[in-house]
């Protein structure tokens, strides 16, 4: 399933591309709009108190669309097992041809248990009659872990922050990144691909170090944890190339 989009206004970047920020979220609400056409949207979630959860994200692209320019996000669910589902994305542009490609793994959690639901007992057979056995040719979720940050800042949660759920936003986290690095480095370096794993959640009013360490020439590992009780709550991985 395909959803036809527009970079508008005001959703671009400092340099007139889509920004990241904009892109992300997009992408998780052409999933939500997924979900919902199979039954399994926010209708299905206000009924049975349940939600989805981002486990795992990743997004690469090739090109970035500019101001005013039309694109399209598809997206499909390729597996279920048990706890977990993963989603793919596409992304064209308005001449179809393919500028980038996404992946995802999501959990669905019980408002009232807080424990993860089993995907496979859903109602009607769940995603099951929509299951399309593709993957995106990108390379799945890499390991990141931060041993030797060369630089840490801190940043205290506030209300823009914050989703519906009162946490902070998925997306969120991938500018606490992006902002470690200086404005010079992003004139030089186009932002290729990201990878985000989420472990807890971060709420109104904490306090959070944000860590990064170098990897190699162009890509850069972090660590966005709560101090207070010694927790990760992501872990990001940025991968740049030269040139924009």
């Amino acid at each position: 399933m395909s959803f036809p989009l527009v970079v508008e206004p005001f959703q671009e970047d400092f340099q007139g591309h889509l920004s990241w920020a904009n892109m992300g979220n997009m992408t998780l609400r052409i999933a939500s709009l997924h979900a919902e056409a199979h039954g399994f949207g926010v209708t299905y979630m206000k009924e049975y108190q349940r939600g989805w959860v981002l486990s795992r994200l990743a997004i690469e692209m090739n090109a970035m669309p500019a101001s005013l320019q039309g694109f399209s996000i598809a997206t499909w669910v390729s597996r279920i097992f048990r706890q977990f589902t993963d989603r793919n994305f596409e992304y064209r542009d308005a001449d179809g041809r393919i500028i980038g490609h996404g992946i995802s793994t999501w959990a669905l959690i019980d408002y009232q248990s807080r424990q993860p639901i089993n995907l496979e007992h859903l109602p009607n057979g769940g995603f099951s009659a929509a299951v399309f056995d593709e993957v995106p040719p990108i390379a799945t979720y890499s390991r990141v872990r931060v041993t030797s940050p060369q630089l840490t800042l801190s940043h205290r949660c506030a209300v823009s922050d914050l989703d519906i759920n009162g946490h902070v936003n998925s997306i969120r986290y991938l500018d606490m990144a992006m902002d470690m690095l200086p404005i010079e480095w992003h004139r030089e370096h186009r932002l290729h691909r990201v990878e985000l794993a989420y472990g807890l959640e971060g709420r109104c009013g904490d306090e959070l170090e944000i860590a990064m360490q170098p990897l190699d020439a162009l890509r850069f590992a972090f660590e966005i944890r709560r101090p207070a009780d010694k927790a990760v709550l992501v872990k990001a991985l940025l991968s740049f190339k030269d040139g924009i």
